[in-house]
């Protein structure tokens, strides 16, 4: 037992040195005061990478683990025995484009693709120089592009 000094009053105080119990006694009233308790545990990570199905030496348990690659994957959480076998998330689609090669020289160039829509159109000739068409959208799936000359090359399509 010691005694303290608080805002002028002297109380005698215990400490428990297992608990960490602080007790505080003064002739009318009696107040314990608590340490902090226990740390609790660690929250999730999001960790990614290149590996599917993810190993498991790969993060700790309560982790998620997002497959980088397309189509990408997300698995989770961790448990005690490794990671589900199936991932719970699927994405794909997220950066869908089509590449249409013309390896015959044209001036209209007939392309199919199935993105849907009305895609943007980049074409480049077989130097790899951009050349500016006009597109003509046929329908949601089919589209030409017109030049004033007949060349070969690449349309890319998103």
């Amino acid at each position: 037992m010691s005694n303290v000094e608080v805002f002028n009053e002297t109380y005698e105080v215990s400490i428990d040195p297992v608990t960490n119990v602080i007790e505080v006694i003064d002739t009318t009233t009696q107040v314990e005061v608590f340490s902090t308790g226990i740390q609790g545990a660690a929250g999730s990570s999001l960790i990614s990478g290149a590996v599917n199905p993810p190993t498991n030496d790969l993060g700790i348990v309560g982790d998620y683990y997002f497959y980088t690659l397309e189509p990408y994957y997300i698995y989770g959480p961790k448990t005690n025995t490794g990671w589900p076998a199936t991932p719970f998330f699927q994405a794909t689609g997220l950066t869908r484009r089509h590449i249409h090669t013309q390896t015959s020289p044209s001036a209209t160039w007939s392309i199919s693709h199935d993105l849907g829509g009305k895609p943007s159109v980049t074409v480049v000739d077989s130097a790899d120089s951009v050349v500016v068409g006009d597109v003509v959208y046929i329908d949601n799936e089919n589209i030409t592009v017109e030049f004033t000359g007949a060349f070969s090359g690449r349309a890319y399509l998103t």
